[in-house]
């Protein structure tokens, strides 16, 4: 008698990537919940912000857990048409730091940043906190680095005066003696920091894989956000980042219920990219960054009611 062999179920493939893993993400992964979806998700760790937003564009990756900032100055400024499918977190808990001769952002005139590209995230925040002390972008320098580590291992061999720094980093800034200078979301409140967001076309050619991605992530977001599921997920994003108990409970507290789209706060970072002047008119309504229709089918509830054009005054 022949023996029977139990054949593998078919994976469609999605190519991801983003700087981090966000807590919905790490869940989808660990419980099963891609796969439950027949996905098998590749995902890549961004070290280098021009790299990410090339091959987003040229179609390296399918979707990008990255922020919404990126993906608006992106389409805005590239032209790319780049839209997103879900929202993930919110409240920013990056920090700029100083040289442990730098006291106050005031001494950093005239002095060598280290950055981000230079028209987006981080460093968009950036430009507000030191605006917001009366140092404009021809007050300093900047030079193009990377992500938070290699941005701090600049601050620590003495090659720029300050950076931004994000989670876990921003503690290891602290017990090396920089100094903390300002904190991103006391200058930007409620500010919406990751979304999934990829081009337009491979959305319209993979909608199916689409539709399955964003069911699984809103069912991971729903299973994290669950009273009886939270030292679960504190323990499955601890073993998978190798982040402390803290930084979990920091990341989990940002979670967006539903992974529901909010067009005001889309709005949000438009509104900041215009008031730095970095988003030139005419400016499209709101609606050009997302499509919900795919999120309204995953969830089987109503997508959100139209903005329209961003308001300036």
């Amino acid at each position: 008698m022949r023996k029977r062999t139990k054949q593998k179920a078919f994976m469609d493939q999605v190519r991801t990537i983003g700087y981090y893993p966000l807590p919905a993400f790490v869940v989808a992964q660990e419980k099963g919940l891609f796969a439950r979806q027949q996905l098998e998700i590749n995902f890549e760790i961004a070290t280098f912000a021009p790299d990410h937003n090339r091959g987003m564009a040229e179609g390296r990756w399918d979707l990008s857990l990255t922020s919404p900032d990126t993906m608006i100055a992106r389409a805005t400024r590239d032209g790319h048409d780049f839209v997103l499918f879900l929202m993930a977190e919110k409240g920013l808990q990056v920090k700029l730091f100083g040289a442990r001769n730098i006291k106050s952002p005031a001494e950093l005139r005239g002095k060598l940043l280290a950055g981000d590209p230079g028209d987006s995230n981080y460093d968009l925040h950036r430009r507000k906190i030191l605006r917001d002390y009366g140092l404009y972008e021809t007050e300093y320098q900047v030079k193009i680095i990377g992500t938070s580590p290699f941005r701090l291992d600049a601050l620590r061999k003495g090659e720029v005066s300050a950076c931004m720094v994000a989670p876990p980093y921003d503690a290891q800034a602290i017990s090396e003696g920089f100094h903390l200078l300002a904190r991103a979301g006391d200058h930007i409140p409620d500010y919406p920091t990751a979304a999934c967001w990829g081009r337009r076309s491979w959305a319209q050619q993979n909608r199916g894989k689409l539709f399955r991605f964003v069911q699984a992530f809103v069912e991971a977001t729903d299973w994290l956000l669950m009273a009886q599921n939270r030292e679960e997920a504190l323990r499955l994003m601890q073993g998978y980042e190798g982040i402390t108990r803290e930084q979990a409970e920091t990341k989990l507290a940002r979670v967006i219920p539903k992974a529901a789209i909010d067009p005001s706060s889309i709005h949000r970072v438009v509104q900041l990219r215009i008031e730095m002047g970095l988003y030139d008119p005419p400016h499209d309504p709101i609606e050009r960054f997302y499509d919900a229709g795919i999120w309204s089918e995953a969830t089987s509830l109503p997508g959100p009611a139209p903005f329209g054009l961003p308001q300036t005054t």
